[in-house]
């Protein structure tokens, strides 16, 4: 459990046999079984990869919260939440929790999305980085049975976000990315038709704001 909440995109059973010595049998596998079961952790499968390519995500929500802000804490702070207000720690705690709260209610994001009677299959996608290209990550990939992917950003925010013209490039080029790193044939959404959530709502494409990056 420990191991999972240092990553966010999860571990694979390999990566777990070799971070924590356990060997790679089927004790690994009951004890995998027994989390999963139990929904504290996710069996996330990666876009374009082998089925049995999947990683293990802690989703457990006060999971999350004691590995971040309890299990090392000396107690001695009786305000410290409310001093930790807008922290970067809290500020990363939230992002994390609202990027499983949004996984943990895929249906209605179907729902909002007009596609909740479509047959999908829901993953995410991340390439490493190296010296001629930079990594990059999609939080939400739903692989629909009408032949359409929507591809979702999933972003927390305390206020409203607003879609900068650096962050509309970033999410373009991740489109690019992953058509480029895979050889499905259906159509993507962006079509332009991508979808950023923030705050439990869809936030409106790029066009529709004014341009306030400057």
């Amino acid at each position: 459990m420990e191991l999972l909440s240092t990553k966010r995109s999860g571990f694979s059973r390999k990566e777990i046999a070799e971070h924590t010595g356990f060997p790679e049998n089927g004790k690994l596998t009951e004890m995998l079984s027994d989390l999963v079961n139990s929904d504290f952790v996710r069996v996330e499968s990666c876009f374009g990869k082998k089925r049995n390519e999947v990683s293990y995500q802690l989703k457990d929500y006060y999971s999350w919260f004691y590995f971040k802000f309890i299990k090392d804490s000396p107690g001695r702070d009786e305000h410290f939440w409310k001093n930790a207000y807008r922290s970067p720690s809290k500020n990363v705690w939230c992002g994390l929790t609202y990027e499983q709260l949004c996984k943990d209610h895929i249906s209605q994001i179907k729902r909002k999305l007009g596609i909740s009677g479509v047959l999908s299959e829901e993953s995410s996608w991340q390439i490493k980085g190296n010296e001629e290209h930079s990594g990059a990550q999609i939080d939400l990939i739903i692989d629909r049975r009408d032949h359409i992917i929507n591809l979702c950003e999933i972003k927390y925010a305390a206020e409203e976000y607003v879609i900068t013209k650096e962050t509309d490039l970033n999410i373009r080029n991740k489109i690019r990315n992953i058509h480029g790193s895979n050889e499905n044939k259906k159509d993507h959404s962006d079509h332009n038709d991508h979808h950023l959530w923030g705050e439990g709502q869809p936030i409106q494409q790029p066009d529709q704001y004014p341009d306030r990056s400057g």
